[in-house]
């Protein structure tokens, strides 16, 4: 499956606001930063969360 900036940018949005539902509130602040990356920190966003390698 390949994604997009903006689709990558929404998943781990979706990720983020999920683990802030399910009780981890500290990750919504991170939500912000996703928002306002460039697309390599898109990818080191998502290696911080173990999302990729």
């Amino acid at each position: 499956m390949t994604m997009n900036e903006e689709e990558f940018r929404q998943y781990l949005l979706d990720e983020i606001y999920a683990g802030a539902f399910s009780g981890l509130e500290a990750m919504i602040l991170d939500a912000d930063e996703v928002r306002r990356a460039s697309p390599e920190e898109l990818v080191e966003i998502a290696q911080r969360y173990g999302m990729i390698q």
